[in-house]
């Protein structure tokens, strides 16, 4: 302890005193949870395969049935047909590009998909509308567009997919930032 510290009654560092019941968890000697669903309860996120044929994400667990999403599907498997799934990796594990967790992937995944539903369900009323929701969604999703539109990039994607859930203050500030910015809109 400095002399400073004596002086003025200051305690020690953390570090100078005996280690905090809790730092075991957040060190290297974190202990790894089975991939034995028996030991480790399924999670949503949880990366698994049927057969090494297909991966998929467990979206749901409940006692009577495990919901997987597979490539092309999301099928909902009866509990007694759970065992013929195999559990490749945690939903908090790193995902196979490993850029983020297996949970991450999936609410990505989910989120585009939506994205998709949206944009296949909308209803244009002429071709202008649909040239206006293209500039929208090529705008929020441009690497080099200005400051304002990566700043309002998912309010613009809204726009373009569902401009009934946007407010008129975001449509009048779009109008105007589209009039002053430097960029071509």
């Amino acid at each position: 302890m400095s002399p400073a510290g004596v002086l003025f009654g200051k305690r020690p560092r953390r570090s100078a005193r005996r280690p905090h019941k809790c730092a075991s968890l957040f060190g290297k000697r974190s202990v790894a949870l089975p991939l034995d669903p028996r030991k480790s309860p399924w999670k949503r996120g949880d990366l698994c395969t049927r057969g090494f044929q297909i991966a998929g994400f467990v979206v749901s667990s409940t006692p009577e049935f495990l919901e997987v999403r597979w490539k092309d599907c999301v099928e909902r498997i009866p509990a007694d047909q759970i065992d013929s799934v195999i559990r490749l990796a945690h939903a908090d594990g790193p995902s196979p590009s490993g850029e983020k967790t297996n949970l991450e992937t999936l609410l990505a995944l989910e989120a585009l998909e939506h994205i998709g539903a949206l944009a296949r369900n909308r209803n244009y009323k002429n071709a202008r509308e649909k040239t206006e929701s293209d500039n929208f969604i090529r705008r929020a999703y441009a690497t080099n567009g200005c400051h304002w539109d990566k700043k309002n990039s998912t309010n613009l994607a809204r726009l373009a997919l569902e401009p009934e859930n946007v407010g008129l203050g975001f449509k009048i500030q779009e109008r105007l930032h589209k009039l002053f910015c430097k960029n071509a809109h």
